[in-house]
């Protein structure tokens, strides 16, 4: 049985995933496992519709905006796409479109799922004048600028007819010889290298700096037509042809194709596919659309996805490679965690040398042994895994591999808890690999938000002696950081405007900094609007704490320890002596509101407002949102193709609000 608590963990699970994604351009898990935790999520909230709230992920659409850029309203908006990954959930699609048009004679266009960024531009009277991303469906980030020195794409459209009003759909994305040549020179220069030709592009299109965007030659693929006020254009095949005409870059005449049923799009599928690996940029897939923008509008949308358009995605890739060792890396709260180092192999566009293996269980279960060969794969060219071993290739002497049973980074003996799969290093203020990651999250963007400050810089500032406690951060000096390997005056600056910028943080961030064992984004966010301040955090018990919906008994007797841990004390103490002032978050709840302790629930899909608004507005009007109708609803709020709720309300005479009459009482 899943328990809250669970719920609201996985939410901050897939919210940090999307974060890593969307925003860091920095994933670490594959598509793949990435839909099996929304799907489990959606499972859930199915389950229990009283616990749903605003910030689950199913509430939202994707992408966030990104600092430095203006926000843009789709004038269309921009939904997701559903995925699918076997032939039995194409042939249901297939099945449920037919159903709903009570037609047999649906074509459908089988084109190429491409790996990039999502992007809308718009013309007016035939002239280019805005560019957005996704952004979160509705809006989107502003980078006409950026999207403008893209060499492919048209900043004017002629031709007989020309629409005053038209908006393209499409990707942007990085051909591989363009990323291979990017991190050829970031090697040199001794930075990070890019994960995969997605995440580059992504990060190259929100430059603040267009000039810089242009060096990064990235590509464009248009693939539909969002607002077209002649309305000429009525297919989607139709739709690739008038792009063709008005020299947008859309696909290949080869990677589209009409199919009239599921073998005509599996055969589709299987040739791309076939194809993929000589491709001069990414795909994972191929997109599946009714073909007929009639029978699109038929179909309409969920609150999510359009009805009429599917994605099946191809599985991950796959490479063979040796495990040369496996190594111990000690994490920043003591969880030691077995990494595999290979021979280099090429997967996914990238070379892979190493994968964590997560922990000592999961090792046994696949019996991974150091000589092994091994299959890995990348889902969604990301983070590598270790999918199997080759037994028939296994040399003979090898031996199961244990985790050793001293830490390798300070020596201390390790510690297994019974609750937990992890053993760990209980050595927390000593151990040196502990203390760098430690300091290194709590200066992380998701914590203080540092710029400037990763894993190496604070590596060499513990080795040095100039960092032990995070108050030390603050205590910097220019002195102190000229002694650092590749630090100027220029990034000296950089880097202590940085630290004197994060001591005003907002409350949520700094509990979240400082580590507490299981304590997520989340969770923080609760005991911050919950205890209003430090202090007052420091001081609740442990059933004050565990009377916080979402909080259980696991979390709350972490913080209970670690607020009675001297040291944690001390480190908070001298955090505040240095000058971080933690804000309080800012409550504008109404009660003086014809909503102000009324019960509502939501049905069906709302026009003008996603479930998540609408549910933000009735809470700052002091209202109050379930997931069933009972004799204490006030208010069912009635979208389009309302559910059963809808039906139960009226038995129990519950007052009915149209979107509409919502609207009048806001």
């Amino acid at each position: 049985m899943v328990t809250h608590s669970a719920y609201l963990k996985l939410i901050d699970e897939i919210t940090l995933h999307d974060f890593l994604y969307y925003v860091e351009c920095k994933p670490k898990i594959s598509d793949l496992e990435y839909d099996r935790l929304v799907k489990q999520l959606e499972s859930i909230e199915k389950e229990h519709p009283e616990w749903i709230i605003p910030t689950s992920p199913t509430q939202r659409i994707g992408e966030a905006s990104h600092k430095g850029f203006e926000q843009g309203v789709h004038t269309v908006p921009m939904l997701s796409i559903a995925n699918t990954y076997s032939r039995d959930e194409v042939e249901a699609f297939v099945e449920r479109v037919y159903k709903l048009l009570e037609k047999r004679q649906v074509v459908f266009c089988a084109e190429l799922k491409m790996d990039g960024t999502a992007v809308s531009v718009r013309y007016e009277q035939g002239i280019f004048t805005r560019g957005l991303t996704r952004g979160d469906g509705k809006k989107g980030d502003d980078i006409t600028a950026n999207i403008k020195t893209l060499c492919s794409l048209p900043l004017r459209i002629t031709g007989r007819h020309l629409p005053e009003v038209i908006e393209v759909r499409g990707e942007v994305f990085m051909p591989h010889r363009t990323f291979e040549e990017l991190n050829r020179q970031k090697e040199l220069a001794g930075e990070e290298l890019w994960a995969n030709p997605r995440n580059a592009a992504a990060g190259s299109l929100k430059l603040l700096d267009p000039k810089e965007v242009a060096k990064r030659n990235l590509a464009l693929v248009c693939y539909g037509i969002a607002e077209d006020s002649s309305e000429n254009i009525t297919t989607q095949i139709a739709c690739h042809e008038w792009l063709e005409t008005h020299h947008f870059p859309s696909f290949a005449h080869r990677h589209r194709q009409l199919c009239h049923n599921v073998d005509e799009i599996m055969q589709f599928a299987d040739k791309i596919e076939k194809e993929r690996s000589q491709l001069p940029f990414d795909i994972d897939g191929i997109v599946v659309k009714v073909n007929a923008f009639s029978f699109q509008d038929q179909l309409g949308v969920t609150g999510k996805s359009p009805r009429w358009v599917i994605a099946y995605k191809f599985a991950a890739e796959q490479a063979e490679t040796r495990i040369r060792d496996i190594v111990v890396q000690v994490g920043r709260t003591g969880v030691l965690t077995p990494v595999a180092e290979f021979d280099p192999v090429l997967l996914a566009g990238s070379t892979i040398t190493r994968a964590t293996l997560h922990n000592q269980e999961e090792i046994q279960r696949k019996d991974i042994r150091i000589g092994d060969v091994v299959k890995i794969e990348k889902g969604g060219d990301v983070i590598p895994k270790v999918v199997e071993v080759d037994l028939k290739k296994r040399p003979e002497h090898t031996q199961p591999w244990k985790m050793p049973q001293k830490c390798p980074s300070c020596g201390s003996s390790i510690v297994c808890h019974e609750e937990e799969v992890a053993v760990r290093c209980p050595n927390s203020l000593k151990c040196p690999e502990q203390k760098i990651r430690r300091l290194s999250f709590f200066a992380s963007k998701d914590a203080m938000d540092i710029e400037h400050l990763g894993e190496k810089v604070v590596e060499q500032l513990v080795n040095k002696g100039l960092v032990n406690t995070y108050a030390d951060f603050y205590r910097l000096t220019k002195e102190n950081l000229a002694t650092l390997e590749g630090f100027k005056d220029k990034s000296i600056t950089n880097l202590l405007h940085s630290i004197a910028a994060s001591k005003k943080v907002y409350l949520s961030r700094l509990i979240l900094a400082l580590g507490i064992k299981h304590v997520g984004e989340g969770t923080a966010e609760l005991f911050a609007e919950r205890a209003g301040s430090l202090d007052a955090l420091s001081k609740m018990t442990l059933e004050e704490l565990k009377n916080i919906e979402g909080v259980g008994d696991v979390v709350a007797k972490a913080v209970v320890q670690h607020f009675s841990d001297p040291h944690a004390k001390q480190e908070i103490q001298e955090l505040l002596e240095v000058g971080v002032e933690p804000e309080a978050p800012q409550r504008h709840v109404r009660t003086d509101h014809v909503f102000y302790n009324k019960h509502f629930v939501l049905t069906g899909a709302l026009a003008n407002h996603s479930r998540s608004e609408a549910l933000q507005l009735i809470k700052e009007r002091g209202g109050k949102v379930v997931g069933s109708v009972s004799a204490k609803t006030d208010y069912l709020l009635v979208g389009e193709d309302p559910g059963s709720k809808l039906d139960k309300a009226k038995s129990l005479k519950i007052a009915l609000l149209s979107e509409k009459e919502f609207e009048a009482l806001l």
